[in-house]
């Protein structure tokens, strides 16, 4: 058993001498290219009304952006965490987001890059930005709330002095539990005068700006008081009114409040007319989305209208547009949900050698028609799209991508651009039968040459498309033609057991093979589908067939044409191509089977044979002799969820294991795998459960490159289901990865390869000419929108006609007047407490101000006193003697300067009618108010050395005690020895 083993170790090691083919590090860049369509795992989203720019963040970290003309862009945060808030900053292109780690992070939309990340000290529960400035409000888990500024050049953010600390603004009211700020809105008319705070108890206040104060209060207890055997939590929030008359308060236990608040603004009219309201709960799985219609004229003021939606929703945002010719303002409701599945099953031919190619300008102007999101279905009963009528052929598709779905259409798209177009559907199903099948494709084959698409679906059946000659005609008008009968010259079908899992054809015989989940082989002669042999490949693991091969090689002697087949179970074996006889009873395995994915003849030196990839052709799934293959030593490729195994492909045909290589993955499994060409010779490429990729050469398996793919997280498909994603690959490393109909994730694995026409184009979010000047923004009523979690997770409202305001602000004058406020501390002892706890103790400076020499029974933790008794003696009394000094110098220079003014005074006094004197005489001060500073000054001095004395007497008092505790501890220790020597 031991030499056994040691005889497999050495069979796996690497040959001696090195190759120079092969897969090498400088030839691969694996990247995301492009994303199209909505990304998995949606959360926020936050809309530019200027910009006309819609964003939306993932749960893994992850921001796609949609711009004007269909542009499309994806950003990918530092941490792959969800956003708490995401807002833009108006017209300036910049995107703010708030992490679930309390990160803000500000994303620059023009240059798609991070400008900067700003890490708060504490949990940041609310977020508002100030309209029509670079200000924001946070508010925190401790009832805080903080004041941050955007500054420029470049983008970063910065904290202000000013600060709305939660002993000011909560006040002398009985502090419950849950007292986090759930929501800040600025109020609208007055956003830079007036905010508005509510906690998550249900205490709302009114806070004035400039006065630093509360100015208005409400909820709270008048809340428990209306519910007294239940306590309510606030869990959502919006203004009810564009004037900050009311606000609106959704609740954990499903209740609406409209409450009252005092507005600076003497209008009447401005209610909001419409309430969107969004439900959340742990235990209803229906949709909870609901328009509730505000009427203060009827009876019960409000009528609830359910909006039934086939999914349920996660975030929705109400976005507002309107154009240069149309004055027009039109409102839209966007609601952001969950998609399901409907592509079954892939193929990405990229590359057309024959392709005759459009124009740039032809691409861009498909792609301002194009939908937003990706399209899969259509309306058409006849079995076209509307894009099939105008379908001339393949020959100037640079890039093809063939999806089967599961209705049992096939659509081809041109993969061109960015933005895969569909070009072509097929719903035919016989030559007679132009309506849909309902049963879901499993796998497709397609020769670009002939043309010729071969499909097979879940119930055993395969279906022959023969194409006409190109070009096909453009001018069909409705109803003289069927369907694509001008594209179509052929539908032929077959039917065997089991779901169609493997295809594939021999150019040079005319055959064809299909493999079943059933473990059954069939092979047809295309000429007149006739059935040729059919082989069942027994398993007790798993009989399904992922693939099969028609190939040359020597065995015996002589050139024998096989069939190499590979089942789900890991196990691979070869027919003789003429008879469907087994070359050899037994099969090679390994000792452990796992279910198979994919499996690739070559020969030694990482040539691939036949079957997915051929080095002179395009076509994925084309078959290729190569000639001289034979002389060369053939190699069988074949990964597994568990593991990559090269066997000797003749010792496997006569049923002998021969392991060349092996490599087992242990951290997570592997989803699937192929091959593709580079400069320097064939790689693999293998994706995992997780998202990570591995790039290795062949055959040796070395790893070249790994990466990984975010918002990739594979699910293996259920018992007759298929997996949410479908994965493809070209013969250069271009992988195509669609998660159902919602979006597409287009990949490259090579070194500076250009996939797609005008990519920079459709990439471009941000437009520069879009911009408005800060004079032209004309300030309006704003509805906000805060989002949480809850019975209420989210709900805005929508106004009436907007009534002419009685008051407004200038927005630039009041900018600059916040400003100015936000720039000074308007709690300074809060401040300095907050920054003193980081101080250390060597860094204190004494100021004589804050000396108290009185005592206290409880002493105010927010006094510089607290740490005098943590001082060393010698540096307090160092820094007492300094000060003394400074203070009797400073009283010396006031002395002098006070006699001088004594004498100025006078004579001032001595000239009636002064300016002075009469403000004098009438209890007002003078112009010249140095005499009281100086005054003032002395009388502080005075006080200060009295501070001063006092404190030389405590230190004095201090030693005293030290020096008669020092003696005491002395007379202890002296008793203790004597004790221990008598028991000595």
């Amino acid at each position: 058993m031991f030499v056994k083993k040691l005889v497999e170790k050495a069979s796996i090691k690497k040959p001696g001498g090195n190759s120079l083919e092969g897969l090498k590090a400088s030839d691969v860049n694996p990247r995301v290219v492009f994303h199209q369509g909505i990304p998995s795992g949606g959360d926020k989203i936050a809309y530019d009304t200027i910009q006309k720019i819609l964003a939306l963040s993932t749960k893994d970290g992850r921001i796609k952006l949609y711009g004007k003309d269909n542009a499309q862009a994806l950003l990918d945060s530092s941490e792959p965490l969800p956003s708490k808030f995401l807002q833009f900053i108006q017209n300036k292109g910049i995107l703010l987001n708030v992490t679930s780690s309390n990160h803000i992070e500000v994303w620059d939309i023009e240059k798609k890059v991070l400008s900067d990340v700003y890490v708060a000290k504490e949990e940041i529960t609310s977020f508002a930005i100030i309209q029509h400035s670079l200000y924001m409000y946070i508010g925190h888990f401790n009832g805080n709330v903080s004041v941050l500024k955007l500054d420029q050049d470049p983008w970063h953010i910065a904290q202000m002095k000013y600060t709305i600390p939660f002993s000011a603004s909560y006040g002398n009211s009985e502090v419950s539990d849950d007292t986090l700020v759930m929501h800040v809105l600025p109020q609208p008319a007055a956003e830079t005068k007036r905010v508005l705070i509510i906690f998550k108890n249900g205490q709302i206040i009114l806070w004035d700006v400039q006065e630093s104060r509360t100015i208005f209060r409400t909820g709270g207890n008048i809340l428990q008081t209306l519910h007294t055997n239940e306590t309510k939590k606030v869990s959502s929030a919006c203004w009810a009114c564009p004037f900050g008359s009311k606000v609106v308060v959704g609740y954990n236990n499903g209740e609406l409040f409209i409450w009252s608040i005092p507005s600076l603004n003497t209008g009447n009219g401005g209610k909001a007319s419409r309430l969107y309201v969004m439900g959340a709960s742990e235990f209803a799985s229906s949709n909870l989305l609901q328009v509730v219609l505000l009427n203060e004229h009827t009876e019960s003021r409000t009528t609830k209208l359910g909006l039934l939606l086939s999914e349920c929703c996660v975030d929705m945002e109400i976005i507002s547009t309107s154009t240069e010719q149309d004055k027009h303002k039109q409102d839209s409701f966007l609601v952001l949900g969950k998609s399901g599945s409907s592509i079954t099953t892939a193929k990405f031919i990229s590359n057309n050698s024959n392709v005759f190619y459009f124009e740039d300008e032809y691409y861009r102007q498909l792609v301002k028609n194009h939908p937003l999101f990706v399209p899969v279905e259509t309306n058409q009963k006849d079995g076209t799209s509307p894009s099939s009528a105008k379908f001339s052929g393949f020959s100037k598709v640079l890039n093809l991508y063939i999806t089967g779905h599961s209705n049992g259409a096939v659509n081809f798209w041109d993969a061109s651009c960015p933005l895969f177009t569909p070009i072509l559907q097929l719903k035919q199903q016989n030559e007679n039968d132009f309506s849909l099948s309902g049963i879901p494709l499993t796998t497709l084959y397609f020769d670009i040459n002939s043309p010729l698409l071969v499909s097979g679906d879940q119930s055993g059946t395969v279906r022959i498309f023969r194409f006409k000659p190109e070009p096909y005609a453009t001018n069909i008008f409705s109803g003289t033609k069927k369907g694509t009968d001008h594209i179509i010259q052929s539908v032929k079908t077959i039917k065997i057991n089991g779901a169609i899992t493997s295809l594939k054809m021999d150019h040079s015989s005319t055959r064809l093979a299909v493999g079943s989940d059933q473990g059954h082989v069939s092979v047809f002669n295309m000429d007149g589908l006739t059935l040729l042999y059919q082989k069942h490949i027994a398993s007790e693991i798993s009989a399904g067939i992922i693939s099969l091969q028609f190939l040359t090689c020597s065995l015996h002697g002589f050139d024998k044409n096989i069939l190499a087949v590979g089942t789900k179970d890991s196990s691979v074996l070869a027919l003789d191509n003429e008879t469907g006889n087994m070359t050899s009873t037994e099969t090679v395995h390994p000792k452990k089977p796992s279910k198979a994915l994919f499996m690739q003849v070559f020969d030694g030196q990482g040539e691939v044979l036949t079957g997915s990839i051929t080095k002179d052709e395009i076509d994925l799934s084309e078959g290729n002799h190569i000639e001289n293959a034979p002389t060369k030593q053939l190699c069988f490729l074949l990964c597994s969820e568990k593991a990559l195994y090269v066997y000797s492909l003749m010792h496997a045909v006569q049923g002998v294991k021969k392991v060349l290589h092996k490599k087992k993955f242990h951290s997570s499994s592997c989803c699937w795998a192929s091959t593709f060409y580079c400069p320097s010779g064939v790689g693999l490429v293998i994706l995992f459960t997780n998202g990570r990729v591995e790039l290795r050469s062949l055959p040796e398996l070395s790893l070249i490159v790994e990466t990984s793919i975010r918002g990739f997280n594979y699910s293996p498909a259920k018992s007759k289901s298929f997996s949410d994603w479908q994965i493809c690959c070209s013969s250069k490393g271009d992988l195509v990865l669609v998660n159902g109909d919602q979006e597409i994730l287009a990949v490259s694995l090579l070194v500076q390869r250009n996939i797609f026409r005008i990519l920079d184009s459709v990439s471009c979010i941000y437009k520069k000419e879009m911009m408005l000047s800060q004079e032209e923004l004309v300030p309006g009523p704003v509805i906000h929108k805060e989002k949480k979690k809850g019975i209420f997770s989210s709900f805005s409202s929508n106004k009436e006609k907007p009534v002419p305001l009685m008051e407004t602000e200038n927005s630039r004058e009041s900018i600059q007047e916040l400003s100015v406020i936000f720039s000074k501390e308007n709690f300074p002892s809060i401040v300095d407490n907050n920054d003193n706890l980081a101080i250390d103790e060597d860094e204190v400076e004494l100021n004589i101000d804050d000396i108290d020499l009185d005592d206290h029974v409880e002493k105010r933790k927010d006094r510089g006193i607290m740490g005098l008794g943590g001082l060393n003696k010698k540096k307090l009394t160092g820094k007492f003697q300094a000060l003394k000094g400074r203070l009797k110098e400073m009283k010396g220079n006031i002395q002098k300067t006070s006699g001088k003014e004594e004498q100025q005074e006078e004579r001032q006094e001595q000239q009636p009618g002064t300016v002075d004197q009469i403000k004098k005489r009438y209890g007002f001060s003078s112009s010249s108010n140095e005499t009281s500073v100086a005054k003032l000054a002395e009388s502080k001095l005075q006080e200060n050395l009295k501070k001063l004395q006092g404190i030389n007497l405590r230190t004095t008092e201090m030693q005293d005690t030290a020096k008669s505790f020092s003696s005491m501890a002395n007379q202890v220790l002296r008793s203790a020895e004597q004790q221990q020597d008598k028991r000595n």
